[in-house]
């Protein structure tokens, strides 16, 4: 965030102005970082203030309307995830009930509904819960558009294709104000082959004059080559030319709730958070075992302790701009994925898992001779 204070919020607060903060190689670290230390326990993923990063998205097709009793409607949602609180909260008058529907990439992803308000977020009542105050949650429902089911929790398949669900603000960059720049979280659950994702983050309806986006890509990040960001009006709209899902719907917040005030002392509380170090993530047992796991491997070891998944193998050849393409959908410069720039050393990237090391899986990149690069993702053996 490189704009002073003073530019940031004249920018952020005139309706046809943007903030240009730009993605840059230790934001993406961080995210890194961010990504593989993600607990989902439970199907729930809470993201540090200051994790951004670009990622992977799948075609781009068209907008229907939608009746509202194919899906369940976001106050049953809510019930779904033992949330009574939030359950009473959908069934107000403060609720935004939207059921919109857009089509793509093999995908129909419904913007159902949304609601905000104060101590509502207790997703995780058996540990305790979860009660943190104003906060904005919106329903999607995602469902694959030939009608085959979606993969419930007890499949192998489940949670392989991931989807990023945030909302953004007009007028301010989303690499920055989205769900990983503030605080967001999520559950979700897969009910009669639809997948729901309830999110939540910190209450941006102080920017309803300016105007709210909810979009939905494949991946785990939000993607900077599925939308375009026009800094001169501060318009968010989809990259039309972007082979991937990049959903977007523009969110019917009452306008009177916009609070000019309110919203540049929130902007003033970003930029403080986003300048502040990382605090550490604590980890439990299994997520030290992987850790000591990684750090471990080396180019030189990494085939002693682990084996490549030969149906994950690709080589990749840098676009114009020193990007590749790579696994399901991710995007990433070639000095970031490999920055030694050495032909045949093999780079470890990001990692993840569910059960410790048991389960983990390893992207490794190595840079080739002709300038390609080979990925690969390789698992520990048993």
């Amino acid at each position: 965030m490189k704009n002073n204070m003073d530019q940031l919020l004249t920018k952020a607060l005139a309706p046809t102005i943007a903030p240009g903060g730009k993605l840059n190689d230790q934001v993406l670290r961080k995210a890194k970082e961010a990504e593989r230390m993600a607990k989902r326990k439970k199907h729930y993923r809470r993201f540090p203030a200051a994790a951004v990063l670009a990622a992977c998205i799948l075609v781009l097709g068209s907008i229907t309307a939608v009746a509202a009793y194919r899906y369940l409607s976001p106050a049953q949602a809510a019930e779904e995830t033992g949330n009574d609180l939030l359950k009473e909260a959908f069934l107000s008058e403060d609720a935004v009930l939207v059921n919109e529907s857009q089509e793509s990439g093999g995908y129909r992803v419904t913007l159902l509904g949304s609601v905000a308000g104060k101590n509502l977020n207790r997703f995780l009542p058996e540990d305790g819960g979860i009660s943190e105050d104003d906060r904005i949650y919106t329903v999607v429902a995602i469902e694959k558009a030939d009608g085959t089911p979606m993969p419930d929790g007890s499949s192998d398949e489940y949670m392989k294709e991931a989807f990023y669900v945030s909302h953004y603000i007009r007028g301010l960059d989303p690499v920055w104000y989205g769900m990983m720049g503030l605080g967001g979280g999520y559950t979700e659950f897969v009910k009669d082959g639809i997948l729901y994702r309830l999110i939540d983050m910190d209450n941006i309806e102080m920017f309803a004059d300016k105007g709210i986006y909810v979009g939905v890509n494949t991946g785990s990040f939000y993607d900077t080559d599925a939308y375009r960001f026009d800094e001169s009006t501060g318009e968010i709209t989809r990259n039309e030319s972007y082979q991937g899902v990049n959903a977007l719907f523009v969110l019917p917040v009452d306008k009177s709730k916009a609070d000019p005030a309110a919203a540049q002392a929130f902007l003033k509380e970003c930029e403080q958070s986003f300048n502040e170090p990382s605090e550490p993530i604590e980890m439990d047992e299994r997520q030290m075992e992987v850790e000591e796991f990684i750090n471990m491997l080396t180019s030189d070891n990494l085939e002693e302790y682990c084996e490549m998944d030969e149906s994950t193998r690709q080589v990749c050849t840098p676009d114009g701009d020193g990007y590749i393409s790579f696994g399901n959908g991710g995007h990433a410069p070639v000095d970031f994925v490999c920055p030694d720039r050495k032909a045949g050393v093999r780079n470890i990237g990001s990692y993840s898992c569910s059960d410790g090391v048991v389960d983990l899986n390893i992207e490794v990149f190595t840079l080739n001779e002709d300038g390609t690069v080979t990925y690969a993702m390789y698992h520990p053996k048993q």
